[in-house]
């Protein structure tokens, strides 16, 4: 019993430690290089920032972090500049890379996942679109995770997906309901074959789409942040409204409840764990493996090792806290939760 007690002792312990640092910008504290975003210059037009900014520091009063707990501040003013094509401002993350633009039928499973709150909207039209799979043709949003409302307890977050037919109408699936401005959101969207699911606290809808509707032609990527679903232009308000949303988690590393993957490497393993300064990877299915991929919990990669097979790896420069180290081999992946203790 006593072991046990000390084993959550320091998980928690850890996963306190793995916390944002509120000091940071948010290109320290999460990892958005497969990302672009697109937001607003300080004169309120259109305008995205690269990978590469978001990694070096970038912020503005639009696109922050939050001085409290540490998450990304989506701040979208409603007399933005918009993109083309579209009639709304928003700060937005774009994925670029990691995957991004899949074909309709592609049978890899392409993953998001996130934490947000909603703590601002417009009152005469509160609705904020918080995750998407967008693609590159004019009508190819496969869905769209959207917020609506502003009064407590009567909020609600639906999956706007399109139906697989020749009208491609847009419908909503309610996830979650009986929501306040402010209620931590976490949702999975994933796509594979054409088959996309969305789980929003827990509650899941699904659409599939297939070549004979759509075309195999598109490419599509997935989108977060804070699209704000109102412009005063539309809705006449002289009255400028900020949307303000804020992310917690933010990645495109898929790891399932227990922490494994693929079963054809069951076998692979960490010696010792938890760890203090050096680990080996040990298991038979190894022989065909590509590299080792260390992730804190925001999904940021902290540490890449090629060709680990027969070698101890170092794992000094890891702050104390729990990881997840993903073994990449050419039979598949396993993901092993990583505790490290100084």
């Amino acid at each position: 019993m006593k072991k046990q007690i000390l084993i959550s002792t320091i998980l928690l312990l850890s996963l306190k430690l793995a916390a944002l640092n509120p000091l940071l910008p948010p290109g320290s504290n999460f990892d958005l290089s497969a990302w672009k975003l697109q937001t607003l210059d300080q004169n309120l037009l259109f305008t995205e920032i690269t990978a590469t900014s978001l990694g070096t520091g970038y912020t503005s009063s639009f696109f922050y972090t939050d001085p409290t707990d540490g998450s990304i501040v989506c701040k979208v003013p409603s007399n933005g500049g918009t993109t083309s094509g579209s009639s709304y401002p928003r700060v937005e993350f774009r994925q670029m890379t990691g995957g991004a633009n899949w074909i309709l039928n592609d049978p890899i499973l392409h993953y998001l996942t996130a934490q947000c709150k909603v703590l601002a909207v417009a009152q005469a039209k509160p609705q904020t679109i918080i995750g998407q799979i967008h693609g590159s043709n004019t009508v190819s949003e496969m869905i769209k995770l959207r917020w609506t409302g502003y009064l407590p307890k009567q909020c609600y977050v639906e999956a706007r997906f399109k139906t697989n037919d020749a009208n491609m109408s847009e419908y909503g699936v309610t996830l979650a309901s009986g929501l306040s401005l402010g209620d931590l959101i976490t949702y999975t969207i994933t796509m594979q074959n054409g088959t996309v699911n969305c789980t929003v606290n827990g509650t899941t809808g699904s659409q599939t789409y297939t070549p004979d509707i759509w075309t195999l032609t598109d490419a599509y990527y997935f989108k977060a942040g804070n699209y704000l679903q109102y412009n005063p232009q539309i809705v006449p308000d002289p009255t400028v409204i900020y949307g303000q949303n804020q992310f917690y988690k933010l990645s495109l590393v898929k790891v399932t409840t227990d922490l494994q993957s693929n079963t054809d490497l069951n076998d692979a393993n960490i010696f010792p764990n938890p760890a203090k300064d050096k680990i080996e990877i040990y298991g038979s299915s190894i022989n065909s493996t590509i590299n080792l991929q260390i992730f804190d919990l925001n999904g940021k990669l902290v540490k890449q090792i090629n060709a680990i097979e027969n070698q101890t790896i170092d794992i000094s420069g890891l702050a104390n806290g729990v990881y997840l180290a993903k073994i990449n081999t050419l039979n598949g992946t396993k993901t092993i939760k990583l505790l490290v203790i100084k």
